[in-house]
């Protein structure tokens, strides 16, 4: 009899072990379970990356998905074939189905296993009670801090994302915690009377004007001389790091992109505005801080001429359609010319020959760039949402809008994507629209 115990036993041990082996095999590693969140282990999440009924999720910020390492991982970026949800999304004011229609954008759907990762233990969880709510049971929770310990695993950055910069670093560089170059940090929007500013903002920061880099009726970049003036008067040289955000980051853009033109070398753009500093809990400052002067530039302006163009270049490139692109970043109700997109421009259409690729709902807007949270979209989605459109990032590429301040900052992006010859188009819509021989196209492109 109790060898027939034994061997009762034995068998029972057999099939637990085979049962826990397929488990494995199948990614379902369960030796922890938290709130129904099964937990995987990386040689699971390495054989599932690519297969249809799964989907990895990098639910950290965005700045970590970038490129930055954050929350004490070795190495920055995010797993080749990750998908992001970030946590930060959450917290965002919106209506649930503007999140749930995220999640459906990006394949992110209850059928399929989902694996999210982080590396602070907490967002993760956040997400996962989000999914929860809306029906997803197969649910896995991963620490990227394993992956990211192995060198032989993969992790994708983009090319320059230390252009766009997190919280974190802005806190440490005011902090005198970043050792450099010297500084300036500006808070960028537009008039003299910036009443976000004097509301609250980062401390140390220092208003900045967008009529003190462009002027109208064109509202084209200031002369060159004139723009080595307004460095010089706000302490710039082409060795100072600069720091731009805003309530908007949209005129954030648009001094960077200029600042870059006129040659300063390290020219930063906190990804999400002010609106990241005050999710992330820094404190603010309503103090007005002064500017301060410096005597020389360090070099004649512009040192990258090619990073702006104007009307004749335009030309050039809608001319050369083998090699480049007049890329329109406007809504495609201003592409087609059904409206100018500007109570101060009347004309509607587009250069004859430019080709969408996509902005936002109005002139005011670029949802199509950017998360729900304002930060920097994930760029393989831009670069698949441009082939779709016929745009080759192989080709020279310059972008326009109206005036210059949507453009400039998917600009920016490109930049931060690694993308080369590529360049704003300063006049844009304005511009091309005030001489009636240059040609316009409207309505839909064949």
């Amino acid at each position: 009899m109790r060898k027939v115990l034994l061997l009762l036993l034995l068998c029972s041990l057999i099939v637990l072990g085979a049962c826990s082996n397929d488990k494995v095999a199948s990614g379902k590693d369960t030796k922890e379970e938290s709130a129904g969140i099964q937990t995987i282990k990386t040689e699971d999440v390495q054989s599932n990356i690519g297969k249809d009924e799964w989907v990895i999720v990098d639910t950290r910020s965005n700045d970590a998905f970038n490129g930055w390492a954050l929350d004490g991982v070795k190495r920055g970026g995010h797993i080749k074939g990750a998908m992001d949800f970030s946590a930060d999304w959450l917290k965002v004011d919106a209506d649930k189905k503007t999140q749930t229609n995220v999640l459906k954008a990006k394949g992110i759907s209850a059928e399929k296993n989902v694996v999210l990762y982080d590396a602070n233990g907490k967002d993760a969880k956040t997400v996962a009670e989000f999914l929860k709510e809306n029906g997803y049971k197969n649910i896995y929770q991963y620490d990227v801090k394993e992956w990211a310990a192995n060198q032989e695993l993969a992790l994708e950055s983009y090319p320059n994302y230390q252009m766009l910069v997190p919280p974190t670093w802005v806190n440490d560089l005011i902090s005198n915690k970043n050792s450099g170059n010297p500084y300036k940090l500006f808070e960028v929007s537009w008039g003299d009377e910036a009443e976000d500013y004097k509301a609250g903002h980062i401390p140390g920061a220092v208003h900045l004007n967008t009529d003190e880099v462009e002027e109208g009726p064109v509202w084209n970049r200031l002369k060159d001389k004139e723009l080595e003036k307004f460095a010089l008067k706000n302490g710039i040289t082409t060795d100072t790091t600069v720091v731009l955000y805003g309530s908007d980051s949209m005129p954030a853009y648009r001094a960077a992109v200029i600042l870059k033109y006129m040659g300063v070398k390290d020219v930063r753009v906190l990804n999400g505005g002010y609106t990241a500093w005050k999710n992330a809990g820094y404190q603010a400052e309503t103090k007005e801080n002064a500017k301060e002067s410096v005597s020389a530039f360090g070099a004649e302006v512009p040192v990258n001429p090619d990073y702006i163009i104007d009307l004749p270049e335009a030309k050039k490139i809608l001319a050369d359609k083998d090699d480049s692109i007049l890329v329109d970043i406007r809504s495609w109700d201003e592409y087609i010319g059904k409206i100018s997109g500007y109570d101060y421009i009347e004309p509607k259409g587009r250069p004859a020959g430019s080709i969408w690729g996509h902005a936002g709902s109005d002139s005011s807007n670029l949802e199509d760039f950017r998360n729900i949270d304002t930060t920097m979209r994930n760029g393989s989605e831009i670069m698949a949402m441009w082939e779709k459109d016929g745009i080759n990032p192989d080709k020279s590429l310059s972008f326009y809008c109206g005036t210059g301040w949507r453009a400039a900052e998917v600009l920016f992006y490109a930049d931060v994507l690694g993308m080369e010859n590529i360049s704003l188009y300063d006049g844009g819509w304005n511009e091309w629209s005030m001489d009636s021989s240059n040609p316009i196209e409207t309505g839909e492109p064949k």
